[in-house]
């Protein structure tokens, strides 16, 4: 995880476009971050969070085994409440 530089991007209030490179010169895949719903009328899914929409991954998980998409997922939200 320690070679792996993320590149945000906000493409709107409610969205965010990350960018995984890995050693800051590779391409490993994209992420598209929306702010979940705020209210639920049976169940929330996830009050004031960001969910992953959607991603284009080329090889993010050939690079270490050890990181598993949850880790890279959990990891984009942080970056995205620090920053945003």
């Amino acid at each position: 995880m320690d070679k792996l530089r993320f590149d945000m991007t906000q493409m709107d209030p409610n969205r965010v476009r990350v960018e995984v490179l890995y050693e800051g010169k590779i391409s490993m895949g994209i992420l598209y971050f929306e702010r979940a719903k705020r209210t639920f009328s049976t169940k929330p899914i996830g009050l004031n969070e960001w969910a992953c929409v959607d991603a284009r991954v080329e090889g993010l998980y050939t690079v270490d085994n050890a990181i598993t998409p949850k880790d890279i997922v959990a990891h984009c939200q942080q970056l995205i409440k620090e920053l945003i």
